[in-house]
């Protein structure tokens, strides 16, 4: 198994705090806030207006009042949260138009080195038929994203002081670009790396030994961590089994590599919910998601 390139120190000069200003938005923003003092970052907060529902050629004055009426209430909802940014140098935007297309345009002028946003629980018919904005943002987006889901707890400094990070990995060339940063936060917050392998397969079949010796390949030779890495292997339902280790261990921060979007435009929600978003949306601490 191929060792992966560790990174000399996780980069987060500028963090995008991506907000609908809805009460999952809410509880990410101190986490923004957190990272922002640890690694003396620039925090961009940023609020999309969709106009979606109405059709792009369509100028007519209700569609204008409308899109008005939306921009003053983004401005009086972003005077509202200002104040919790204090010392911390900042910058409100407030955009319209589609919310992926805006955010990507926010990464790359303003050079964004992790985006962080809150997400909701919605699953079955309600998935299918409205996507996950947060889910299409972590399959897209070209640095890493951290989601604040509603169930988790705990203080949101403990982002900025961690002290166990869960990495699993099924060793595809998408996880595997997850690994770096989990070594890299790892050695910064001299914090305990957990590297886990889950299989489907039952568990008088799983060739355990093999596979930790696997996972503790993934760590380069000389690699100085604080503690050494626990290697687990389970079987079982991936993102379960991840979830119930990520509370019976009281994680800290929990890394997942995620495979690119699909090519055709809301497949990933028409085909179930996809390990990550079952992770990203029910665990009881942030999820760190990285691109493969």
């Amino acid at each position: 198994m191929a060792t992966r390139p560790v990174p000399a120190q996780v980069l987060l000069k500028n963090v995008l705090y991506a907000t609908d200003f809805s009460a999952r938005s809410a509880p990410a923003l101190p986490y923004a806030l957190a990272i922002a003092r640890k690694y003396h970052s620039k925090v961009f907060a940023a609020h999309v207006i969709s106009l979606s529902p109405f059709p792009k050629s369509s100028l007519t004055v209700a569609r204008q009042a409308i899109a008005g009426q939306a921009v003053r209430e983004a401005k009086v909802a972003m005077g509202t949260i200002e104040p919790q940014f204090k010392e911390i140098p900042h910058e409100l935007m407030i955009r319209k138009g589609d919310i992926w297309d805006e955010l990507a345009a926010i990464i790359a002028q303003n050079e964004i080195h992790l985006i962080v946003l809150g997400t909701h629980g919605r699953s079955g018919v309600s998935k299918v038929l409205m996507g996950s904005v947060a889910e299409k943002i972590f399959r897209q987006a070209s640095c890493p994203v951290l989601t604040v889901g509603p169930r988790v707890r705990g203080e949101p400094g403990t982002i900025a002081n961690m002290h166990t990070i869960l990495y699993p990995t099924d060793f595809s060339p998408e996880s595997l670009a997850a690994a770096p940063y989990a070594i890299s936060l790892a050695q910064e917050n001299q914090a305990r790396l957990y590297l886990l392998h889950v299989t489907k397969r039952g568990a008088d079949d799983v060739p355990a030994a093999p596979l930790k010796i696997a996972l503790r390949n993934l760590i380069p030779p000389r690699t100085e961590l604080s503690c050494d890495p626990k290697t687990l292997v389970e079987s079982g339902e991936p993102a379960q089994k991840i979830l119930d280790l990520a509370e019976e261990l009281a994680m800290d921060l929990i890394i997942l590599g995620v495979k690119p979007a699909p090519a055709l435009p809301g497949a990933s929600t028409h085909l179930g919910m996809s390990t990550a978003y079952k992770v990203v949306t029910s665990a009881i601490c942030p999820v760190l998601t990285v691109r493969g």
